[in-house]
């Protein structure tokens, strides 16, 4: 939810819907996500302990809460934990003929967007703002002979204003082909506050919006996506941090379809007044398959659609769960914990998560239970193992060894998000289109 838009404004009086035109292949489109902690990513941290990429992810999840919240906090600086896409995006006399940069995936906004030349209020990156003026495909949007400008101002207090262009983008696809897509309309941001720009290397130069919402980059490209994107994130802890896992962001017919149609979940995606998150019907949570005594209200929308309700938000590190159900899923996690002596509460919080526990005998993901989503729909049980509900650490000394494992989820006040922690090793397919999320199991780290 690092990216979770509150409010764009166009300053005109009507809103374009511009669909850019694809070339080269016409059914799909397959394009390299990189994860935050790959050593391929720009925001790579090689000698970063595991501990503080999880302590991160945290400060991440929780900026949005502390600044809806209206409390006074200090000021934390935190990661960006978005994958990203490299794209190239213009037309130059230069070989390649594009320039070359990083974009954040969201789910929850929708205009794809990037710092450019001029800009009056910029954050650092390297290389710098995109060179518009050079550009032979650069051509800004007009309305009655005027410049069509926007504003956007995310749940996290970060923001980016300037005006809207048409441009020319290139992807390099799974295969290392480059996939050629015209007239793509993007907001050229000229008034801009990230919090990557804190990082004086930074290479992210904007972001590409899959949300709801006109221009969004998944109906811009409807000949290839058919309204349809996936994606299937690996699972990254402490066996798997900083490797090089490949995963790929599919549009359209190149999503995979289930082996085993059994496996299949689908529930409704829904739009909820003009916010471009996705959101989603969940109905109740289970522990090792018994569900949790919770009403399904809890997790329903209040005050006239302005909160509560459950969104899935690739853009999230570990999840919220609205307060009323996750105080009952914490109490029936620490009365199975406490009849285990050979575990101990962890009272430290060394990972700034609510439930952590010590065991001497180090047991990785081993014994540890099951959490389910239960969403309304056909089989639309997002099951979670171990792996993708807890964080384990492995802490050796010179006397002896310990581990101690947290649940890698965290309390809301106001709603619930499913996060990128929770929706990995499954296939997660966005049909904008027939409005339904679908997905099921799948071994992520395997080139998905």
């Amino acid at each position: 939810m690092a990216k979770t838009f509150l409010l764009i404004a166009f300053y005109t009086v009507s809103i374009l819907f511009l669909v850019a035109s694809a070339c080269g292949k016409s059914n799909g489109l397959t394009l390299p996500l990189i994860h935050p902690n790959s050593p391929d990513s720009p925001l790579f941290l090689g000698n970063l302990p595991y501990e503080e990429r999880i302590r991160r992810l945290v400060h991440q999840s929780n900026a949005l809460t502390l600044y809806n919240s209206k409390i006074v906090r200090p000021q934390i600086k935190v990661q960006s934990v978005n994958y990203i896409v490299r794209t190239g995006i213009g037309t130059f006399n230069t070989r390649p003929p594009h320039k070359e940069y990083y974009l954040e995936m969201d789910s929850g906004s929708s205009l794809p967007w990037m710092q450019c030349e001029g800009c009056t209020k910029c954050f650092r990156q390297i290389p710098q703002p995109f060179p518009k003026s050079s550009s032979k495909s650069f051509r800004p949007v007009l309305l009655h002979g005027a410049r069509v400008f926007y504003n956007m101002v995310y749940a996290d207090n970060t923001y980016t204003s300037g005006f809207l262009a048409k441009e020319t983008f290139y992807f390099t696809s799974k295969n290392w082909k480059i996939e050629k897509v015209e007239n793509i309309t993007f907001g050229c941001g000229l008034n801009n506050s990230m919090e990557y720009g804190f990082d004086k290397n930074n290479k992210i130069a904007g972001i590409m919006g899959l949300g709801w919402g006109p221009n969004n980059f998944v109906d811009q490209i409807g000949s290839q996506s058919d309204g349809k994107f996936s994606y299937c994130l690996p699972v990254m802890n402490f066996q798997t941090a900083s490797r090089r896992i490949k995963s790929y962001l599919r549009f359209g017919k190149d999503i995979p379809i289930p082996k085993r149609a059994g496996t299949l979940g689908i529930t409704g995606l829904y739009k909820i007044k003009n916010k471009p998150v996705y959101y989603l019907n969940l109905e109740g949570i289970s522990l090792n398959g018994k569900r949790l005594d919770l009403s399904s209200e809890v997790f329903g929308l209040r005050g006239n659609g302005n909160s509560g309700g459950c969104t899935i938000d690739s853009g999230m590190g570990y999840s919220r769960i609205v307060k009323p159900a996750y105080d009952v899923l914490l109490l029936e996690l620490d009365n199975r914990f406490s009849r285990n002596n050979n575990l101990k509460r962890y009272p430290a919080n060394p990972l700034e998560l609510e439930l952590c526990y010590e065991r001497e005998k180090p047991e990785g993901f081993k014994n540890l239970p099951n959490i389910t989503f239960h969403f309304r729909g056909a089989r639309a049980n997002l099951a979670l193992k171990p792996e993708g509900s807890f964080e384990v650490i492995d802490k050796k000394s010179s006397k002896r060894s310990r581990e101690y494992f947290c649940l890698a989820m965290l309390p809301d006040n106001k709603k619930t998000s499913i996060g990128a922690h929770q929706q990995t090793n499954h296939r997660i397919i966005y049909d904008t289109k027939g409005k339904q999320l679908s997905f099921y199991p799948e071994n992520c780290m395997k080139n998905s």
